[in-house]
C-alpha cells in the first residue's frame, strides 16, 4: 500500500480552482439581468433572519433589483449600467459625462498606461456612451450591449484601468491603507484593480468615483445585529451632493448588484 500522501495544493492553485468554480456557477445568468421585484431577495435569504429583517426594511425605499453576473467584476459592471442607464432618464448630463470620459485617456498616461493597452476598451466605452441619446427612446438596447461580452467585458476593464490608474497618482494618499497588506499601490493595482474578474472593495469604489466624477451609495447586506442595512457614501465632492444624484447599488458579501428606489 502506497503510503505517498497527496501534493498539496498550493494558495495560488487553490485561488484558481475557486475561481473555475465561481466561474461556472457566473455562467448561468447573464452578465447584467432584468430588473426584478427586491422581494426576490426574501426569497434568496430566506433563511437568513438578520438578512431578512435589512431586505424588508429597505423595500419601504427602494422596489426593484438589477442582477450581474456574480464574476468578480460585479462592482465595475453594475457601476457602469447604472452610469449609463442614469443618463437615459437625466440626458442634461450626457455631455459633462461625455466631457469627464473624454479625458480619462489623459488619466490613463499619467498612470502609466500605454495607449496600445486600453485604446480598444477606451473605444468601445467611448462609442457606447455616445448611443445613449439614441437608447432613450429604445432603453433595452443598452441592456442588450451590456450583456453582450465584448461590449460589456470592454466597458469593464476600461473602468478597471481609470481606477487603477487614479490609485497609482494618488498613490501617497492611498498606500497608507494597504499598510497590513504590506504591498505597494502598484502591487495592489496590479493584483487587485486591473486583473479581470477580482472582486472589489472600498478603494476601488473610491478611485473609480473619484476619477469620473460620479458619486455611489452603496447598500450593505450583512448579518450585523439591527434591523436596518449599513449605508456607505462616496461622494467626490461633498459640495455638491445637492445637485447630483448618486448611483445606487446594494452589496451582499461578495458580490454587489444594482438598487432602484420606489417611484
Amino acid at each position: 500500500m502506497s503510503t505517498e500522501q497527496e501534493p498539496e495544493l498550493t494558495d495560488e492553485q487553490i485561488l484558481i480552482f475557486e475561481q473555475q468554480i465561481k466561474d461556472q456557477e457566473a455562467q448561468k445568468i447573464p452578465l447584467v439581468c432584468q430588473e426584478e421585484p427586491i422581494a426576490q431577495l426574501v426569497q434568496e435569504f430566506s433563511n437568513n433572519q438578520p438578512f431578512l429583517r435589512k431586505i424588508n426594511n429597505l423595500s419601504k425605499k427602494y422596489g426593484r433589483i438589477r442582477r450581474c453576473r456574480g464574476d468578480g467584476n460585479c462592482f465595475f459592471r453594475a457601476f457602469a449600467f447604472a452610469w449609463f442607464e442614469s443618463i437615459l432618464s437625466n440626458i442634461e448630463r450626457y455631455e459633462a459625462g461625455l466631457a469627464k470620459l473624454k479625458t480619462t485617456p489623459d488619466l490613463l498616461e499619467l498612470g502609466g498606461f500605454q495607449k496600445l493597452a486600453y485604446e480598444d476598451f477606451y473605444d468601445v466605452t467611448l462609442e457606447q456612451y455616445e448611443l445613449l441619446p439614441q437608447r432613450v427612446s429604445d432603453p433595452d438596447m443598452l441592456l442588450v450591449n451590456f450583456q453582450s461580452e465584448e461590449i460589456s467585458n470592454a466597458i469593464v476593464m476600461h473602468l478597471r484601468f481609470v481606477a487603477s490608474a487614479y490609485l497609482r497618482i494618488h498613490s501617497a494618499e492611498y498606500e497608507p491603507f494597504l499598510v497590513t497588506e504590506m504591498i505597494s499601490i502598484d502591487e495592489f493595482c496590479a493584483m487587485h484593480v486591473e486583473a479581470f474578474g477580482r472582486e472589489s472593495d472600498h478603494l476601488q469604489i473610491i478611485a473609480l468615483t473619484r476619477a469620473l466624477d460620479i458619486p455611489v451609495e452603496v447598500i450593505y447586506l450583512d448579518g450585523g445585529a439591527g434591523d436596518n442595512a449599513a449605508v456607505h457614501e462616496f461622494w467626490p465632492d461633498e459640495t455638491k451632493k445637492d445637485e447630483n444624484k448618486p448611483l445606487r447599488l446594494i452589496y451582499r458579501p461578495g458580490h454587489y448588484d444594482i438598487l432602484y428606489e420606489r417611484p
